[in-house]
């Protein structure tokens, strides 16, 4: 262990046993056997290349959201990354590492008269998680305004357009593969700066006040594609019809769920779609509330609900 500590360091910071809880927003999980900050992709691509090669099992981790790890720990490697660089590569692209926080971005369009992430103000987590999870809010998402990608796959370095990530509804392949997302090219309209802020302070108004704020990863379940729905559409409220869309805080409404709580988490009164840690809540308390939770909405809707949030066994 002390040799591949040795080896680790050349690569970032690296600190043993490192509780999971710490660096996620759910602040649920044990202890990694390593965990390493690494802040440049030179740096990111050398490491993945060194775990690859000696067959060692690591996770990626961005800004800790979406994510319930086990409260048993990550038997391997926890890479934070935290690579930075951000920038206006032409008058309507920027060029963002996986390690920036979407919010900065947000910030770099705006600073630029840039739009299009309007949709993205106030949404928490880094670039490389909403690239891989087709992140959105408002009826937008990430691979609508994204133009390529580059990324490692297997010791090679790849650029990858936008239709080739095979996004979908809070997905794309890269929660298929194992290819690690390095940086990202945002293509934005110019606009109005003042028009641009005006939208970002309306969305931002919206969601004010609607969501939790104990400890919780987001919005934990994918809301139901109006395809899926088994039910008549008349007996769905017509905004549901029109936005192709059936908000899963609704159907826990529906089955008179919220609240509903075991051990340390349950799942919110002010949103359906959020649970939350309110007491040292484990991984299997959330679990619990999951299991029943789906079979509530099943039995009564005949719809099967999935996960947005990613569960680290």
């Amino acid at each position: 262990m002390h040799e591949f500590y040795k080896q680790l360091k050349e690569f970032g910071h690296v600190r043993l046993n490192e509780p999971m809880s710490k660096h996620t927003t759910f602040k649920i999980g044990g202890s990694a056997d390593f965990f390493i900050e690494v802040n440049d992709n030179d740096k990111m691509v050398k490491l993945l290349n060194c775990l690859n090669d000696e067959g060692i099992e690591y996770f990626i981790l961005g800004g800790g959201s979406n994510l319930l790890f086990s409260d048993e720990g990550f038997r391997g490697v926890v890479i934070e990354l935290r690579t930075k660089n951000l920038e206006l590569r032409t008058q309507d692209t920027i060029v963002a590492d996986s390690g920036v926080l979407l919010s900065q971005v947000v910030g770099e369009a705006l600073k630029n008269g840039l739009s299009g992430l309007e949709w993205a103000a106030g949404i928490p987590g880094t670039v490389g998680g909403a690239v891989r999870g087709n992140a959105g809010a408002m009826g937008k998402e990430t691979a609508v305004n994204l133009e390529k990608v580059e990324v490692w796959r297997d010791g090679e370095i790849l650029e990858l357009k936008a239709e080739e990530c095979g996004f979908s509804y809070r997905g794309s392949i890269f929660k298929k593969n194992n290819d690690v997302v390095l940086r990202a090219w945002f293509k934005l309209k110019v606009g109005d700066k003042k028009e641009i802020l005006k939208k970002m302070q309306e969305y931002l108004a919206q969601r004010k006040g609607k969501f939790p704020t104990e400890p919780n990863a987001g919005s934990f379940f994918q809301n139901i594609h109006i395809k899926k729905w088994p039910g008549k559409l008349e007996d769905l409220p017509p905004l549901f019809v029109e936005r192709k869309k059936i908000p899963i805080g609704w159907l826990v409404e529906q089955v008179e769920m919220k609240g509903f709580t075991v051990g340390g988490a349950k799942i919110s009164e002010q949103h359906g779609n959020f649970i939350v840690n309110f007491n040292k809540a484990t991984q299997q308390d959330i679990l619990t509330i999951v299991e029943v939770l789906k079979e509530k909405i099943y039995n009564k809707f005949g719809v099967e609900i999935e996960s947005e949030v990613e569960i680290v066994p």
